[in-house]
């Protein structure tokens, strides 16, 4: 089987910033107002989570939360044991604009026993939380990078995703059809190319990739091409330079489809983009 995260995380990476560690003795509120995410380890002890418009969320077991995208929230302790937690800042790469990001649910729960390949990560994890060694920060923060990309293997592999890209690269067919759309965005792929790559009739693939991704290979290639896109303007690369790294023929081919989807030009975009990313790390 293709190696389904390496090149979406090669291409939209993320990063975790470790700032809370030990016992939570107060309510902790967390907003939205930067374009980060959170992870939360449940180390002991029992807290609610709390989120306007939804039932509040009892954990009492050893548990992980992970919110991809911003997402106000507030944790509560709610037992007489200590409840201690790991908690990190988590950037995708492009940020709003990752699709490795907007693929995920809004909140991901998982019991930590349920983690087993992820066990020895998470006791080192703890081990460097509950030390005073040299280096610790850079530790817990690589240790977080590494338990992400557990996670979202997980994700894959227990088949979490209801539907979308992660839907579709635990479906073992589908998924070899979706690492070359994600590899080789600048190729003009045909229909009939991406079934046989799937092992499966044109008719046959076209109809099991809308069920389980929700939208049509056509349509997910056109939204991969516009998410490298903006991903690369970000970074300062020329529109010219973009459109052919992405699959259009010209900056003019590359701009028509980047203005039906987003509504701006990509120069104009990129230059909105830049700023609010930076009045936001202000």
């Amino acid at each position: 089987m293709p190696d389904r995260l390496s090149d979406l995380l090669a291409r939209f990476s993320v990063a975790a910033h470790v700032d809370r560690t030990g016992a939570l003795q107060q309510p902790a509120s967390f907003d939205a107002t930067r374009d980060v995410g959170r992870l939360h380890l449940l180390r002991s002890g029992s807290a609610k989570i709390l989120h306007e418009g939804w039932t509040p969320l009892k954990l009492s077991r050893p548990s992980l939360l992970f919110y991809p995208r911003p997402f106000v929230h507030r944790l509560q302790p709610e037992s007489e044991r200590i409840v201690n937690v790991v908690s990190a800042a988590i950037r995708f790469d492009g940020g709003s604009v990752s699709p490795l990001a907007a693929a995920l649910p809004p909140l991901l729960v998982l019991p930590l026993e349920a983690l087993t390949d992820a066990r020895t990560t998470l006791d080192q994890l703890f081990d460097e939380a509950d030390a005073a060694r040299c280096g610790r920060s850079i530790a817990l923060d690589r240790l977080c990078d590494l338990l992400l990309v557990q996670v979202l293997r997980h994700v894959i592999d227990r088949s979490l995703a209801n539907s979308g890209m992660l839907a579709g690269l635990a479906d073992a067919r589908l998924s070899k059809a979706l690492v070359l759309l994600h590899d080789r965005p600048q190729r003009d792929w045909r229909l009939e190319d991406l079934a046989a790559r799937a092992g499966m009739s044109r008719a046959r693939f076209a109809a099991r990739f809308k069920q389980v991704v929700g939208i049509a290979p056509g349509e997910y290639l056109t939204r991969w091409r516009i998410s490298l896109a903006q991903h690369l303007l970000q970074q300062g690369r020329a529109v010219k330079e973009v459109a052919g790294e992405v699959g259009y023929a010209s900056p003019a081919a590359l701009g028509r489809v980047f203005a039906t989807r987003t509504g701006a030009t990509p120069k104009a975009w990129a230059h909105t983009r830049t700023h609010a990313i930076a009045a936001d790390e202000t």
